[in-house]
């Protein structure tokens, strides 16, 4: 099913500015019900030449996510709210990352919506404003939602994280995240058992 949505969303995205000669990273992960799925912005250099979300620079901040929660990486899912590189040329002619325009955001909304909706996770886990504001509302800000459990139209709920990015330019912000991540480290494994998935518990979960 996963296969045939991004095929679906490839070809039709594909001929679309500012999609024409980008690569597409598709998700990665658990496959039905995963206990959570992790939704970043968007893929950079790294992700783009291994066709794989979180691997690189953003591999080293998802491997401290996965040794403060004490779970793996093929225990969840793994997507990003826009699929292709955001990039935008320097001064000596080189890419670099920028953030997703209002125009790749939309033109990926749809595809991540359908994706959540054909995993079903037990909870979105979103990095930064992107992936927020595709769920909550383009005026949301990370700074009012960040550390706790907040409702989505699709019946999923979610836990905003800052984005691990965010932190590295903005150390003051250090404390906050790594309380954040022991506050999911803590609520997790009971909020999956409130909602009657213990097998997911024990499969899902290191320990």
């Amino acid at each position: 099913m996963i296969a045939e949505l991004n095929l679906r969303f490839t070809k039709r995205l594909s001929g679309e500015q500012p999609c024409i000669d980008k690569t597409f990273v598709y998700g990665d992960g658990c496959g039905q019900n995963p206990p959570l799925m992790l939704i970043g912005e968007a893929p950079g250099k790294d992700e783009v030449m291994q066709k794989r979300p979180f691997v690189g620079k953003a591999g080293k901040n998802l491997d401290e996510f996965l040794r403060t929660l004490e779970i793996f990486r093929d225990s969840i899912y793994i997507s990003n709210a826009v699929k292709i590189r955001p990039t935008k040329l320097g001064k000596t002619g080189r890419e670099s990352n920028r953030p997703p325009t209002n125009l790749e955001i939309e033109l990926f909304t749809p595809w991540l919506i359908e994706e959540i909706n054909c995993f079903k996770p037990h909870l979105l886990v979103t990095l930064g404003n992107t992936p927020l504001r595709v769920l909550i509302g383009k005026h949301a800000n990370i700074g009012d939602f960040h550390g706790r459990i907040t409702d989505t139209s699709l019946g999923i709920q979610l836990y905003p994280l800052y984005h691990p990015a965010a932190v590295i330019y903005n150390r003051s912000l250090m404390d906050v995240y790594q309380q954040d991540l022991l506050r999911l480290k803590d609520i997790l494994p009971r909020f999956l058992m409130e909602k009657g998935h213990r097998n997911n518990i024990s499969n899902g979960f290191s320990g």
